[in-house]
């Protein structure tokens, strides 16, 4: 913010500091322009402020508000299984509760095969077409060179396994190739279409006489039975029935168990909770900041002169207040408790966050933060889930029957555009904002008051050497006259 600085010589004539002088002069005009600077940075702090707490409340509304709207998140179910080591399950929200008997008969496997003896013959030049699935775009040709190894030809069909669903890894250790389907099921194989110069022979992975046909290996598909009904086959060991996700491992009888996951929703309650305490802490406290006017944003200069711990306490307390009894921010708090302390019509006994245990501080201290009676609210869950879930997300033209998630997310909404309004969005492009409007007059402004300041500077620079240049002038002349005098006399 300094005005340009050049190389002058003044006080020539006069005997003055001039370039002393000239600062002084400039450092009200510099004042002024210091006072601008941080009026602006004053508004930047605050827009920013603004953006960081609309941030807050987007997330709050996309991850917590929404999970409370969705009927699944309170009708999630857990499952317990009588023999983990056969298979694992998870449970959709849709899912029956009861018991489940499931035998597995057979898991998915994946087609393999293997050189039947340790590889010993010499590479030579040729070809092999090998496919994996019942359709020609599956197979591939794999050009083989005489000098290749064992390995290369490892890599040039593990090239194609993406068009032919057929891995292969050399293991050097014993000396053999092992090729594998990607994907398990009995729509998978392993056949070989054509052996050129018996490249695979040579590999010992395909004998003619015993595959006739090529076909050296199948996959297979897994095999379940549901409550003693009829075998049913899936082509992967991950299967989806009757709303259940499980995941097979190995053959063998369990029995799984169905039932509500309270434990799944009190988390979700929980999460919720946190995270509008942290916004109301966060809120309540911009608000109450005390505001230090005495501590007004440093310029560069001033920052120049100081240690960077000093800097940061320096700046704490410039930054404080900005928000202190702020409109905009007091709505936002207000609209927040008066939603979630709001009674919803449920047609249950349960209407209110406080008659599930989760009650508003009395404190005023505590800015309105919820505070949760866990055992409160899981009898409440177990007693009357329905109408605890109503609370939250019920679905009414009637304001008073609105769940508290779907009224704190129109109210959001709502809030957060008006922030944008204010402050504008973290996005590249112009900032048509209201306060992204002022700070683009203030750049304007001090673009200005520079261009100012230098023009302050030249006009006072000009001043001096005029009167250096007078003075010189006069002492030329004084000279002058001395010397007359000094010869009239002699």
């Amino acid at each position: 913010m300094n005005a340009i600085d050049r190389i002058r010589f003044g006080g020539i004539a006069s005997g003055m500091d001039t370039e002393s002088i000239v600062k002084n002069l400039m450092r009200i005009e510099q004042m002024k322009v210091d006072r601008q600077f941080q009026r602006k940075t004053l508004l930047e702090w605050k827009r920013d402020d603004y953006r960081s707490i609309n941030n807050s409340l987007r997330n709050f509304r996309e991850q917590n508000v929404f999970n409370l709207k969705l009927q699944g998140t309170f009708q999630a179910k857990k499952v317990s299984c009588s023999d983990e080591t056969v298979l694992s399950a998870t449970a959709g929200p849709n899912t029956l509760e009861g018991s489940y008997s499931i035998n597995v008969l057979a898991t998915a496997k994946a087609a393999t095969v293997q050189s039947s003896a340790e590889i010993s013959e010499p590479i030579v030049s040729g070809s092999f077409t090998i496919q994996g699935k019942n359709d020609l775009e599956s197979q591939a040709t794999i050009q083989v060179n005489a000098n290749d190894s064992v390995q290369m030809i490892a890599a040039k069909i593990n090239e194609q396994s993406g068009k032919t669903g057929i891995r292969a890894m050399y293991d050097e250790n014993v000396g053999r190739l092992f090729l594998m389907s990607t994907s398990t099921g009995a729509d998978n194989y392993i056949k070989v279409v054509a052996d050129d110069n018996n490249i695979l022979q040579n590999l010992n992975l395909y004998n003619p006489a015993e595959h006739p046909d090529g076909l050296l290996s199948t996959g297979t598909n897994a095999q379940i039975q549901l409550n003693s009904g009829q075998i049913m086959e899936f082509s992967s060991n991950q299967i989806n029935l009757v709303g259940l996700t499980m995941n097979l491992t190995q053959e063998g009888n369990v029995t799984l168990t169905v039932g509500r996951d309270i434990d799944s929703v009190v988390d979700q309650i929980k999460s919720f909770v946190e995270q509008y305490n942290t916004i109301m802490e966060d809120l309540g406290t911009k608000l109450d900041e005390k505001r230090y006017r005495d501590f007004p944003p440093l310029t560069d200069e001033q920052k120049g002169d100081m240690k960077e711990k000093d800097i940061e306490k320096w700046e704490e307390k410039a930054r404080s207040g900005l928000f202190r009894a702020d409109s905009m921010l007091s709505s936002i708090v207000s609209s927040l408790r008066m939603t979630v302390g709001d009674a919803v019509e449920t047609g249950s006994k349960y209407k209110t966050l406080s008659s599930i245990g989760i009650m508003t501080s009395p404190d005023w201290k505590d800015h309105g933060k919820l505070y949760i009676d866990e055992k409160k609210l899981r009898e409440a869950l177990t007693d009357d889930l329905e109408g605890v879930t109503k609370i939250f997300n019920n679905n009414s033209e009637d304001p008073k029957a609105q769940g508290i998630a779907r009224k704190l997310d129109d109210m959001l909404i709502s809030q957060m555009e008006s922030i944008a309004s204010t402050a504008g969005r973290s996005v590249i492009g112009a900032d048509e904002s209201y306060l992204g409007q002022e700070i683009s007059r203030m750049d304007k402004r001090l673009e200005e008051m520079q261009v100012r300041m230098i023009r302050i500077e030249e006009n006072y620079w000009a001043r001096f050497s005029a009167m250096e240049s007078a003075l010189h002038q006069m002492q030329n002349q004084s000279n002058w006259l001395t010397a007359q005098l000094g010869q009239m006399q002699g």
